[in-house]
């Protein structure tokens, strides 16, 4: 892609008309560029810097006053990244002094995301302030943390906001109908965040290299989070979208869509898609109107026992009862593990490496835990 298409292409998307922004799932740009294909990060921050003045909307303000905003060159995005950690080093240093646990700190759900290093930067800040409210500290004490905590939020501000235009080039790629564009920008915008918490200027690389993966995961999650009611893996959605595609390119070869030609076309094994073809459809709304001229929806004409099914309720309750009680038969600890596990008493499930550090034990240790549970439950339900 040269830099010149790249220039001329944003500039006439960003002065498009409230109409076009508004219908942006309509004019979504798909030129054939794979999903994988990381974005040249300089054409990027070559993007033109003026706009439509007649624009009104929303999206056309956030985008008035985000081009507005200056970039930071290689060295100056270097040296802004190894400064924010100093100083989120120090602040952490400071909160330990004062009684503050690491692990009140962390970033939720770092060990699925492959990283153990990771803090909260809003726990952090939070932990910060609440420290200066409290008469505990020395005048002298509170201005020097009050000067670091300002220093730390100016830097982590100034981070965000030279990278909010890397979101919108990522996010311009998945522009989908079930998600609105400002939507997808959004959570591009959180995966920043969460890329600026876990980014290490040791490790050599720039950080708009290193944010563009999380920026585009968070946005794919996004997607498949919207797609349906009904969650599904992420491996099963991507398959299902791999077979969904083989089946109009093989009728548009004038083929059968059978399994045997989809397993040949996308190179799935022949029982898995046959497996994946069996999964229920889309989830439809009972509001939804039965036909575009007319008011009744779809609850209008749905039986019902359907709708108040008293068996299933009490099938449901007593099912509920028997699982507590093969619970409380177990013993202490496997017990709290599966309770905090499952969120069984406060509602919030818990990971292996939290339940370990609230019960003093190893994550594996809680692993083992879990899976000795889960077998006497499983024999007891027998």
């Amino acid at each position: 892609m040269s830099r010149e298409n790249f220039y001329s292409r944003d500039e006439d998307w960003l002065k498009d008309t409230d109409n076009a922004l508004s219908d942006s799932c309509s004019n979504a740009e798909n030129r054939g560029q794979a999903e994988g294909a990381e974005p040249d990060i300089e054409e990027i921050h070559s993007v033109g810097e003026s706009l439509s003045e007649s624009g009104s909307t929303p999206m056309q303000s956030y985008l008035k006053h985000l081009y507005r905003l200056e970039l930071l060159t290689p060295e100056e995005e270097h040296s802004t990244t190894c400064l924010l950690r100093d100083l989120e080093d120090t602040l952490i240093e400071k909160l330990q002094q004062c009684g503050t646990e690491l692990v009140q700190l962390r970033s939720e759900g770092v060990e699925q995301r492959g990283s153990t290093g990771a803090y909260d930067h809003g726990l952090i800040i939070a932990r910060t302030e609440m420290l200066l409210s409290l008469e505990e500290l020395t005048r002298r004490e509170r201005s020097k943390l009050g000067g670091l905590l300002r220093r730390f939020q100016e830097q982590r501000k100034k981070l965000i906001q030279c990278n909010l235009r890397l979101v919108i080039a990522i996010a311009k790629r998945f522009r989908n109908p079930s998600v609105p564009f400002i939507d997808l920008i959004q959570e591009g915008n959180v995966g920043l965040m969460k890329a600026i918490e876990r980014f290490k200027p040791q490790m050599g690389y720039r950080f708009s290299t290193y944010a563009y993966w999380w920026i585009q995961q968070e946005i794919q999650l996004a997607m498949r989070r919207n797609e349906d009611l009904v969650r599904q893996p992420a491996n099963v959605q991507d398959d299902l979208r791999t077979i969904y595609r083989a089946i109009g390119e093989v009728r548009a070869l004038g083929q059968p869509a059978s399994d045997e030609n989809l397993a040949r076309h996308t190179g799935l094994d022949l029982e898995r898609i046959q497996s994946l073809l069996k999964l229920p459809g889309p989830t439809g709304s009972l509001d939804d109107p039965v036909a575009d001229d007319q008011s009744s929806t779809r609850l209008d004409y749905a039986p019902a026992d359907e709708l108040y099914n008293t068996d299933e309720l009490v099938t449901n309750q007593e099912l509920a009862e028997r699982l507590r009680e093969a619970v409380d038969r177990l013993p202490a600890r496997q017990r709290t593990v599966l309770n905090l596990r499952y969120g069984l008493i406060s509602d919030k499930d818990c990971s292996f490496r939290v339940i370990g550090e609230q019960l003093g034990l190893s994550q594996e240790r809680a692993r083992q835990l879990h899976s000795d549970a889960i077998r006497q439950l499983k024999r007891q339900w027998r």
